[in-house]
């Protein structure tokens, strides 16, 4: 996936959607968000968190954008700026059968988003699990998306619709 191009192409659709919303929805849409790259500060901080667990394509993700924030496509969808190093944002870093994960996003209904650790696989849903131990219920991280770029290009393609 050219992440540059997708970051092109969510900042123009945004833009788009920010120009027709008020006559669309009937009130002023809120603020978009499609930040540059992480600092390299930002991706030290995220691989001290997840070591060898850290996908490449989220990497390659981080290093053209850090964060997305489209509160008002579809339920709002946020790609979470990476942690410094030494924060930690709390989220689940394995399932309870013990395969790591990596949470990069949300929705605006409390659902995030997560990578398998190691060399990427199917983008994962975290929704109405149990958090125990660190650890989120296996059987409750639903796949959503075959994998990263597919997840994206979905978001991208939902940004038209904006709350519909």
């Amino acid at each position: 996936m050219n992440v540059e191009k997708w970051r092109a192409d969510v900042q123009a659709a945004a833009a788009d959607l920010a120009g027709s919303f008020t006559t669309r929805f009937g009130f002023a849409p809120d603020e978009y968000v499609v930040g540059g790259p992480a600092t390299a500060q930002e991706l030290a901080g995220l691989a001290g968190l997840h070591g060898d667990a850290l996908p490449a394509e989220l990497l390659a993700l981080y290093r053209v954008v850090a964060e997305v924030g489209l509160p008002d496509v579809g339920n709002g969808y946020w790609i979470h700026r990476p942690p410094l190093p030494g924060q930690d944002p709390g989220h689940p870093r394995r399932l309870s059968d013990g395969r790591p994960v990596v949470v990069f996003g949300s929705d605006g209904g409390g659902t995030l988003f997560a990578l398998p650790g190691g060399a990427g696989g199917p983008v994962l849903a975290f929704s109405g699990g149990e958090l125990s131990g660190g650890a989120y219920e296996a059987g409750c991280a639903t796949p959503v998306a075959a994998d990263l770029p597919t997840f994206l290009t979905a978001i991208l393609h939902r940004i038209p619709d904006g709350l519909g």
